[in-house]
């Protein structure tokens, strides 16, 4: 499996000869986080749930536009705006794709929105806004970072899931150094308990 991270929570993956797309979100788009000219193909473009930090529709319809062959996964909800922008997509999944109604985080304002968790090939996990998972893959997207959840309350859950590898995502508020500065404390907490924690920068490409 290839893996890139585009920014918060927008990550893209080549896995069983595929390229999927997680939630490209405004953050994404505002930061310039994802050249979609440069990408050569995409099988699948995933949206976990309908905030625009995940769903940013000027993004995904320079997606689309490139990709009109893209299959497009997420929930009831986002199908509905999506629907209402002439863009199709399924709630279903496929062989490689599986998804699965958890809970969003509780927030302070607004409605709480439809959340899915997304993992691909029985391989990598991506929970959208929510800590309510209980049987993820063996790499797992963690959200580390956010308004409805702590950070200690990231790793707790981490810990008592024990995935292989984390991939930490939801974490566009924190500043550089901040980001730098917590993925070192975190890398060094997940290593004493045998758990891979592996921080990427923008763009950056690892293979596992």
């Amino acid at each position: 499996m290839k893996l890139s991270k585009h920014v918060h929570s927008c990550l893209l993956v080549e896995e069983a000869g595929k390229r999927f797309l997680f939630d490209p979100g405004n953050y994404t788009f505002e930061e310039n986080g994802l050249d979609v000219d440069a990408i050569p193909s995409l099988d699948y473009l995933l949206i976990t749930h309908e905030h625009q930090d995940h769903m940013y529709l000027p993004l995904i319809k320079k997606v689309v536009t490139k990709f009109p062959d893209v299959k497009i996964f997420s929930n009831k909800s986002v199908l509905d705006i999506l629907g209402k922008k002439g863009i199709k997509a399924s709630s279903k999944g496929d062989d490689l794709v599986s998804l699965e109604e958890i809970s969003h985080e509780r927030i302070f304002s607004g409605p709480v929105p439809q959340n899915v968790m997304i993992t691909i090939n029985s391989k990598l996990t991506h929970p959208g806004d929510s800590h309510h998972l209980q049987t993820p893959a063996p790499i797992l997207a963690l959200p580390v970072q956010a308004s409805w959840g702590s950070t200690t309350d990231a790793v707790e859950l981490a810990v008592r899931l024990k995935p292989k590898v984390i991939i930490p995502i939801h974490d566009w508020h924190w500043n550089e150094q901040a980001r730098s500065l917590m993925y070192k404390r975190l890398e060094d907490y997940f290593a004493n308990i045998g758990i891979k924690f592996i921080g990427l920068t923008t763009g950056q490409e690892i293979e596992i």
